[in-house]
């Protein structure tokens, strides 16, 4: 083979590997994207967990007060739905939607379904309480929301591990 044939080859095998590096870079990136949205996600969710149990903290306080001090009840009534409406006007949905949008983005599409489904429990909790369900239900559906969070941190941790 002539040197030129030599330096073809050489030239061949340096833009080929060159792809396969660019290749390879593209998809450790996608995959640090991937697990970046995850925890974002988490976060989020985590941080809506917190804002329905200080919801059903107050609920179960106010169902206690209503037996002892029925004047005081109202009142606490009152705040109990005040912080509930701070917590939520504090950029809930627009977060909401971005999460979920960040989601879809991924290939596994059953991350943002999972996703949803937990979002649909909060919020049929969250009617319970203003319907003024009884205690045991509200827990029940509450036990239900900690499942599928469970379910949903495990999928993205094992994910991540991958």
């Amino acid at each position: 083979m002539s040197q030129v044939g030599y330096i073809f080859l050489g030239w061949l095998f340096g833009i080929l590997s060159m792809l396969i590096a660019k290749w390879i870079q593209t998809k450790d990136e996608k995959k640090k994207k991937e697990i970046e949205i995850l925890a974002e996600t988490l976060k989020y969710l985590f941080k809506t967990k917190q804002i329905y149990n200080n919801l059903l903290t107050d609920k179960s306080t106010h169902e206690k007060i209503i037996k002892e001090f029925p004047k005081e009840s109202s009142n606490l009534e009152r705040q109990m739905y005040e912080n509930f409406d701070r917590d939520i006007k504090n950029n809930f949905f627009p977060e909401l939607m971005f999460h979920s949008f960040q989601l879809k983005r991924l290939d596994d599409k059953s991350y943002w379904k999972d996703f949803e489904n937990v979002m649909n429990e909060f919020e049929a909790l969250g009617k319970a309480v203003f319907e003024k369900s009884d205690m045991d239900s509200i827990f029940k559906r509450n036990d239900e929301i900690n499942k599928l969070m469970s379910s949903f941190v495990g999928k993205c941790n094992s994910k991540a591990k991958v």
